[in-house]
């Protein structure tokens, strides 16, 4: 006897009114009920990471209703899901098409997209764009001042800060920022000071304590960046930001087998930590452990195909092995993705320094300095190249007698100090100034 179908109670619910319907609303109803079919399962794969399904289901959706947004939305980040954000952002900008006016809600995710394609300038004018017309979140103008100065401009970080400064002041948060903008500036006293006064407010602010930690790092003061983490609330302690914070002060306290531990044991309870992995790879490669360093870094960059810090790492596993041009493709593609990202830019100078290329290193280096990001050595290096091109002498000279004041007896440094002074052009001694009296003959 063949298999028959035995329609479910909820079909039958469905099926009842297009019976009673004409051809045309009950074609209509039946495309109602495809859509929505597809939106669901869409979703759900969505949720389980089935993103060529999500995007498959999706698609069918979007196409049987042209005219309805939240299709396109969930597209954009099915295709997001399966790392073509240049799909995503091509599907929010057909789903802005079909709303009148700005819709703050797609012009984030446009952002937050054009960030991971590494389009920084097009994530921040798309942000101030919704600050302008006050469709921004406090939390979202902070991270926008952030970014701002990240990237180098300061004085744009102020301005979006500007208003929240205003209304309050005194708020954790926006003074952290403001103190991060200042580190960018260069103004690290007046950066330290806001610090402190944040801290001795709120001492239990884990980001201001990770800012102050990082400046501490920056500075060489390495013991008081792990005092100020070792003061981190326990809730915050096991969060990534920490423990990369960690990880960071304890290799440069010469304890990689704590650094390690600290990030093999996040990794334990967040096995998918794509940045935790990414910081393990880098560890395990200042070890000398290439091989192990590069499966990290393959799993990190499946988890986050163009995430810099994973690039990076590449590169770095890249020079153990002696690869110089494949290191320099990988340090490339990390800076494409994340235009300032300091350690890329701190690995790239020294390939031109060692390559000959100086102009190119100077300008990496001006760049590192910009951002306020640039170590000791660093600006030495800098200093060191506008001695031997004999150019911005006045700043060399600033930037080796900060150097001297944080290592004075360096060799290398008083070195730097003698050339500059030589290429510096020396002050003609001044004429009489009294009257000129001419004598004439008789």
């Amino acid at each position: 006897m063949p298999h028959r179908f035995f329609p479910r109670p909820w079909t039958l619910v469905l099926l009842l009114p297009l019976a009673c319907k004409d051809p045309e609303t009950a074609a209509a109803q039946k495309q109602a009920v495809q859509v929505q079919n597809s939106l669901s399962q869409g979703r759900e794969a969505l949720t389980k990471g089935q993103y060529a399904r999500a995007i498959s289901e999706l698609q069918k959706a979007a196409n049987a209703a042209p005219e309805s947004v939240e299709p396109l939305l969930l597209l954009a980040k099915a295709h997001q899901g399966a790392g073509n954000p240049g799909a995503a952002i091509l599907t929010l900008k057909q789903a802005e098409g079909l709303i009148p006016g700005t819709d703050p809600v797609i012009q984030k995710q446009l952002s937050d997209m054009y960030m991971g394609e590494g389009q920084i300038p097009q994530a921040i004018s798309t942000l101030v764009s919704l600050r302008e017309e006050g469709k921004l979140s406090n939390e979202d103008i902070l991270s926008l001042a952030r970014l701002q100065a990240r990237q180098g401009n300061p004085d744009a970080a102020f301005t979006t800060l500007e208003r929240i400064l205003r209304e309050n002041p005194d708020d954790a948060p926006t003074k952290t920022v403001e103190a991060e903008i200042l580190l960018m500036k260069g103004e690290e006293l007046l950066a330290a000071n806001l610090m402190d006064r944040v801290l001795q407010g709120s001492p239990s602010f884990t980001p201001a304590r990770l800012l102050r930690a990082r400046f501490f790092l920056m500075s060489g003061v390495n013991d008081m960046a792990e005092a100020d983490l070792q003061s981190v609330p326990p809730e915050d302690a096991d969060s990534t930001d920490v423990v990369a914070m960690k990880a960071r002060v304890l290799m440069a306290l010469g304890r990689p087998a704590e650094a390690e531990g600290a990030l093999r044991k996040l990794l334990e309870d967040d096995a998918d930590n794509a940045e935790a992995t990414a910081w393990l790879a880098e560890i395990v490669c200042a070890q000398g452990r290439a091989s192990e360093a590069q499966q990290l870094v393959d799993r990190a960059l499946h988890l986050r195909p163009r995430f810099a810090r994973a690039l990076y790492v590449r590169g770095r596993v890249l020079e153990e092995q002696s690869d110089a041009r494949g290191a320099e493709d990988s340090y490339r593609f990390a800076l494409k993705a994340e235009p300032a990202f300091p350690p890329a830019l701190s690995r790239m100078w020294r390939l031109h320094l060692k390559a000959g290329r100086k102009p190119e290193a100077q300008e990496v280096l001006e760049r590192l300095t910009s951002l306020n990001e640039a170590t000791v050595e660093e600006k030495a290096a800098l200093a060191n190249l506008y001695a031997q091109f004999e150019t911005q002498l006045p700043r060399g000279k600033k930037l080796i007698d900060e150097a001297l004041k944080r290592e004075p007896h360096n060799p290398d440094y008083l070195r730097i100090q003698k050339a500059i002074d030589k290429a510096t052009p020396k002050k003609k001694k001044a004429g009489p100034t009294g009257p000129v009296i001419i004598r004439g003959r008789r």
